[in-house]
C-alpha cells in the first residue's frame, strides 16, 4: 500500500471513529482565520520551527486583552499557520488546559510525525492515556489539495501546579510542553482542529469553540 493510500485509509478511520462530529462543525465555521499569520521560523536547510499554545480560555491575548467576544472559550493561540513546502517542521505546543477522555481512543496515538513519536516534557512517546487528554492537534488534507497529509498529536491534560503563569489577563499553571516534527509536501491549504470534545454541550461537545475558526480550528498554508 503506498503512502498516499495509507493516509487516506487513516483519515477514513478517524472519521468513522467519531471525528465526523468535529469535521461537521469545522465545515460550518462561518469566519475566516482572523489572527495574525504565524510564520514558521527557519532553523536551517529545509527545516523550520513553529511554536504556539492552547489555553482553557481566551484571556491570554490572542483575541484581545479582554478575551474578545467569548472570553470563556478554549482557544489555540494561533489559527493561521504558514509553513514552507517540502520542509521539516519542528512544532512546539505549550498546553495549559485540563482535560478528560477522548471520544475516540485511537486519537490518543501519535500519528504522522517523523518517527511516529512526540515528546511530552522531554519524554519520547508514541501515545498517551486517552482518558487524560487536554486537546489534540489534528492536521489533515485529502488528495487534490496539495500532498495528502495526516498528522495528529494528543496533548496530555495539564496537571502541573506551582506559581501561576500570567499571560494577558489570564493565569495558568505551568504548561505541558509537547514537541514533534513532520514534513510538508507540495503547496496547498490544509485544515487542522482539536478532536477532544471541549466545545460546549451541543453536538457532543463539538460545537461553539470547536467549530469556530480562531479557537479550536484553523488552517495550515504550505507555500
Amino acid at each position: 500500500m503506498n503512502r498516499s493510500r495509507s493516509i487516506v485509509v487513516a483519515l477514513v478511520s478517524i472519521v468513522l471513529g467519531g471525528a465526523v462530529l468535529a469535521l461537521a462543525g469545522f465545515a460550518l465555521a462561518s469566519a475566516t482565520p482572523h489572527q495574525k499569520a504565524l510564520e514558521c521560523v527557519s532553523s536551517g536547510a529545509n527545516s523550520c520551527n513553529l511554536n504556539f499554545s492552547v489555553f482553557p480560555d481566551s484571556l491570554a491575548g490572542e483575541h484581545g486583552s479582554d478575551g474578545g467576544p467569548h472570553p470563556d472559550w478554549v482557544s489555540y493561540s494561533n489559527d493561521d499557520l504558514v509553513v514552507p513546502a517540502n520542509t521539516v517542521v519542528h512544532v512546539t505546543i505549550d498546553q495549559y488546559d485540563s482535560g478528560g477522555s477522548l471520544n475516540n481512543a485511537y486519537l490518543g496515538t501519535v500519528i504522522g510525525t517523523i518517527g511516529g513519536v512526540a515528546k511530552i516534557d522531554g519524554k519520547t512517546v508514541t501515545k498517551v492515556d486517552p482518558n487524560n487528554v487536554g486537546h489534540t492537534f489534528t492536521l489533515r488534507g485529502m488528495p487534490g489539495n496539495g500532498t495528502p497529509i495526516l498528522v495528529s498529536v494528543p496533548l496530555p491534560a495539564d496537571g502541573n501546579s506551582g506559581t501561576p503563569v500570567t499571560l494577558g489577563s489570564g493565569q495558568y499553571a505551568k504548561p505541558v510542553v509537547v514537541t514533534f516534527s513532520f514534513k510538508t509536501g507540495s503547496k496547498g491549504v490544509y485544515e487542522w482542529n482539536c478532536e477532544f470534545p471541549c466545545g460546549g454541550s451541543r453536538e457532543g461537545q463539538f460545537g461553539f469553540a470547536m467549530s469556530t475558526y480562531g479557537y479550536m480550528s484553523g488552517t495550515l498554508t504550505v507555500r
